[in-house]
């Protein structure tokens, strides 16, 4: 079964290229608008093998996600990029646990290499 990716952007443009890209290359996907419906998804019986997390959101910040599955023992395990526009979040979402930070406009095969590296290390565990 294909690894399932759980992509969480509030642009919806955004999402919906992602959740294609990562569809034509073989993953399973579902998105999500915003933090709370991103931790409802990840709580669910079937958990994401990734997470894609867009550091500003409206309502609840990626950090502020991330936070919140890394404190959550349903949802601690489950690794997390966090996609930014900002000009220096690495520090700031590597501490609160993310396995990467890309940047905005996202470079596609710089993403392929991260989630094959986050997945790949996941398997291995």
């Amino acid at each position: 079964m294909a690894e399932y990716i759980l992509i969480v952007d509030d642009e919806l443009t955004i999402r919906y290229m992602l959740q294609e890209f990562l569809r034509e290359a073989g993953y399973r996907t579902k998105g999500a608008a915003d933090g709370s419906e991103c931790f409802k998804i990840a709580q669910a019986a079937e958990k994401p093998s990734l997470i894609l997390l867009d550091y500003q959101m409206p309502g609840m910040t990626g950090p502020e996600v991330l936070s919140m599955l890394k404190k959550e023992s349903t949802t601690q395990e489950i690794p997390v990029i966090m996609i930014s526009g900002t000009e220096n979040p690495d520090g700031i979402a590597m501490n609160y646990g993310a396995y990467a930070v890309l940047k905005k406009p996202l470079n596609l095969k710089a993403l392929m290499e991260a989630i094959h590296n986050v997945l790949d290390e996941s398997f291995d565990k």
